[in-house]
């Protein structure tokens, strides 16, 4: 007897239904716990936990207080400059709490009270005297309780992992209880384990989805770096006081005036003709040192001075003839002597014109004689054309060298030339001043001289002096430089120093600003050099905003 068994279509249509609702019941948990109350909870997971913080700035000062365990720690800076204030007197009154806030080696305050320990709500103001400045600041500071955000989720949320526990157990006797009708224990046995897989898969997606410090049993695990630096999601910078000072972050209020326009040229440092000057023999011979020896590099030197000794040098041909002459003269001279004591013996009968003429002989003689035996071991001392500094030394002591050869040359650092080269012929007619940059941020102010008549490689030289008593950086001959020349142009900007203007990852000229105590924000900018110290923004900024001048490159690094 065959027996044909024949599937029960009612239950099976019964399994796939609640197959179906179990799914669809899982999805609405999800999609509930992750669309509704998760959302609120995105400070949260996103993982970055600050200290409570209160600040507050007048136009004088910016104060930042930060609160751990019970104590809160003050920094107190200018508002303008971002520079720290560490000898203030800063009087503190927090709800009932009042006190003196105690200066601390690093420049900050500390107050301690336990009121600070304690969560809510508290109306802070500071009384600050720095000086002879007096300023009220007040805030509001909020506490938390660390652990009341996961006492609220774990009284909120548990009947979700209840439900999803009394869905997988319906789910499974349905499935058990429809198998056993059937007589069927291998599909027994794969409904039951789909249903346990099931139920263990909605169980665990609901843990996933709570998260670190959803755990009713447990305590919130906040991440780490809170009152560290890093970059918000905007693009701006949380850079915390601590970090700031260590820095050394300044800045400066922007204020819009009328700039002159400047332009950008190509220049050499040259020797002035009127404070410098050249060493050169006029003759060939090897150089002996002078009275104070050689000079070196940096020398001090006055006009007049002895630098070395050339002692001519010849071939010995030269010097043979020399002698050979030499000697011709000294023989003639003796004859002339002899002669003149002849003579100076017939006197009274011999004419007194011959004596004289004889006597003339001799003194003529004796001069020829003295300069070629001069010849033969001549000296030139070479001196000091000006008074200066040494700027090159070319020779060493026993060196033959050649006449018109440049042994030394002499300047005044006070008195430098700078030629630079225009293609604009109109620029000389338009200069109002103009300035030197031999480095990045220096910046050395200059006069303007003159500008040459001729082309010079297809550009017209001119020629600027540096002001007496105003060069504080060394230049050097021949050292090429940024020359910066305002035009009596004007323009509307706003002054900061070259070192505020960084790129952006775009290659744009951007700057920082200082939006809040502790956040800064970078702005897009538009330059134009001013000098060599000195830019002009002249788009991307508004009157009163605070422009870090100093440590830019490294509010720019922090990531």
């Amino acid at each position: 007897m065959n027996l044909i068994y024949k599937p029960n279509k009612p239950l099976a249509h019964i399994q796939q239904a609640l197959t179906a609702i179990f799914f669809i019941a899982s999805g609405l948990f999800a999609t509930a716990w992750a669309g509704g109350d998760h959302g609120a909870e995105a400070p949260a997971a996103a993982g970055v936990v600050t200290s409570p913080r209160i600040s507050s700035h007048s136009d004088l000062f910016e104060l930042v207080g930060v609160v751990e365990n019970g104590e809160m720690k003050i920094y107190l800076d200018r508002y303008a400059s971002n520079e720290p204030v560490t000898d203030a007197k800063i009087e503190v009154e927090a709800g009932t709490a009042k006190g003196t806030a105690a200066p601390q080696p690093d420049g900050s305050y500390s107050f301690k009270h336990d009121l600070l320990g304690q969560p809510g709500a508290l109306a802070v103001s500071f009384v600050v005297a720095a000086g002879k400045d007096t300023d009220l600041l007040a805030g509001d500071l909020v506490i938390t309780d660390p652990h009341a955000e996961d006492d609220h989720a774990s009284a909120k949320r548990p009947w979700l992992r209840w439900a999803a526990y009394a869905g997988a157990v319906l789910l499974l006797a349905a499935l058990a209880a429809a198998a056993w009708r059937n007589r069927r224990r291998k599909s027994l046995a794969g409904m039951l384990i789909a249903a346990c897989a099931l139920g263990l898969g909605a169980t665990a997606t609901l843990d996933a989805q709570a998260g670190p410090g959803h755990d009713p049993g447990g305590e919130a695990a906040p991440a780490a770096g809170g009152n560290t630096p890093r970059r918000l999601a905007d693009g701006g910078v949380f850079l915390p006081k601590t970090s700031q000072r260590q820095l050394g972050v300044r800045t400066v209020v922007a204020q819009e005036a009328s700039l002159p326009t400047t332009v950008e040229l190509t220049g050499r440092v040259v020797l002035d003709s009127n404070a410098g000057g050249k060493v050169q023999p006029t003759q060939a011979g090897r150089i002996e040192a002078g009275p104070r020896g050689l000079p070196q590099l940096g020398q001090v030197v006055r006009k007049g001075e002895v630098l070395a000794v050339v002692r001519a040098s010849s071939s010995a041909i030269d010097r043979a003839n020399q002698q050979a002459q030499s000697a011709e003269l000294n023989a003639s001279l003796n004859l002339a002597r002899r002669r003149v004591e002849r003579l100076q013996q017939l006197e009274g009968t011999v004419p007194k014109k011959d004596i004289e003429a004889v006597q003339s002989d001799v003194i003529s003689l004796q001069q020829r004689a003295a300069a070629v035996a001069g010849s033969v071991s001549a000296i030139e001392a070479l001196v000091a054309p000006v008074s200066g500094v040494i700027a090159a030394a070319n020779v060493v002591a026993g060196q033959v060298v050649e006449g018109r050869e440049v042994l030394f040359e002499i300047v005044d650092p006070a008195r430098m030339s700078v030629e630079a080269s225009a293609f604009d012929a109109a620029l000389s007619a338009n200069i109002a001043s103009a300035s030197a940059s031999p480095a990045p941020g220096a910046s050395v102010p200059l006069q303007f001289v003159g500008a040459g008549s001729s082309l010079r490689e297809g550009a017209i030289p001119l020629v600027f002096r540096t002001l007496p008593g105003k060069n504080a950086l060394p230049l050097s001959i021949n050292q090429p430089v940024k020359v910066t020349v305002q035009t009596k142009s004007q323009v509307k900007g706003f002054a900061v120093p070259i070192s505020a203007v960084v790129k952006n990852a775009s290659n744009q000229d951007m700057v920082w600003l200082h939006t809040g105590a502790e956040v800064f924000q970078p702005r897009t900018v538009r330059q134009v050099p001013l000098d060599g110290s000195t830019a002009a923004i002249v788009d991307g900024l508004k009157a009163g905003d605070r422009v870090v001048t100093q440590g830019a490159p490294l509010v720019n690094q922090v990531r």
